[in-house]
């Protein structure tokens, strides 16, 4: 199990007065769910429901009050509900505009009880024109594993060097190996910890194998239409090759995608984590405002599935 930073962040979320139910983003399979998990070992009641699930999902569908749906998820999950201090992970919220929506009774009604929502799809519903309550939930991003928590599970005595001012020479270069080795196996938790199973840098590629295909199996539920999800798949299929390199949208990828198609569906991308475009700054005075006239550079989520 790798030691994830971001449950620190939530440690910090839970001591909070005026908590409110929170939001985690994040792109598919960078760990939010196993954090969530481990967040929850602190907790006298967890209750984990996935809204892929039909039964979790009708909870909230089901035409009925906020207090008779809790009891209904607290009968379901055997939990009383006068107990002081439970956990509710919401995981998948995107696959119901009522559990999204619920969310604000969550803030002015229970405030007591600890809600988290996730999904690998979270933005799909800005698309779909639905929205989170405003000022009623606040919000927080996982990345994939960082080199201080591949370090951590790689080798933790290396780890107190890497706030030191100045490394050692007999640890630099070991340092150096490592990140070396971070950078060729990237940081999706799944392939950080078949490598250090085994030590075999082969042994990601089935891993990012499926995971891509997991990408373009979940097009048709964040693309706004069939035209849109063809232009997706190919930007998945081909921007890996373009990763740290200034692009232009026409014809990106050699394709015969105009300007417009290609900008929507890489800010469609963004919005799932999947990549990110990063605008120059050609100014000297702040605020430092990026040229967005100019071309992008590409950037991906994750350096092993580039390399892989």
């Amino acid at each position: 199990m790798i030691k994830r930073t971001i449950i620190n962040k939530l440690n910090i979320w839970a001591l909070k007065k005026n908590r409110k139910p929170l939001v985690l983003r994040g792109a598919r399979q960078v760990g939010k769910t196993t954090a969530v998990e481990m967040f929850s070992k602190t907790f006298e009641h967890y209750i984990y429901l996935n809204l892929e699930l039909k039964e979790d999902k009708s909870f909230f569908e089901a035409d009925i009050s906020f207090e008779d749906m809790l009891n209904a998820i607290f009968v379901s999950r055997k939990v009383p509900a006068n107990a002081k201090k439970i956990l509710i992970f919401i995981d998948e919220i995107q696959n119901s505009a009522k559990a999204v929506a619920g969310l604000r009774y969550f803030y002015e009604k229970t405030p007591f009880y600890f809600v988290i929502a996730a999904g690998s799809l979270l933005d799909s519903l800005l698309i779909k024109h639905i929205s989170f309550p405003v000022g009623r939930v606040e919000y927080m991003v996982m990345w994939p594993v960082s080199f201080i928590e591949y370090i951590n599970a790689a080798n933790s005595q290396l780890a107190e060097f890497l706030d030191v001012i100045q490394v050692p020479d007999y640890v630099h270069e070991t340092l150096l190996t490592q990140f070396n080795r971070y950078a060729l196996v990237g940081g999706m938790p799944e392939a950080v910890s078949a490598y250090l199973q085994t030590n075999e840098i082969i042994a990601v590629n089935e891993i990012y194998e499926n995971l891509i295909l997991s990408y373009l199996d979940d097009v048709e539920k964040y693309a706004p239409n069939d035209t849109m999800a063809r232009v997706i798949r190919y930007i998945i299929s081909t921007a890996f090759i373009y990763a740290g390199s200034r692009i232009k949208f026409e014809g990106f990828g050699k394709s015969p995608y105009k300007s417009r198609e290609i900008g929507e569906a890489f800010r469609i991308l963004e919005k799932a984590f999947l990549l990110h475009l990063l605008y120059p700054v050609t100014q000297e005075i702040l605020p430092v405002i990026p040229d967005i006239k100019k071309s992008p550079k590409l950037q991906m989520l994750d350096t092993g599935l580039v390399n892989y």
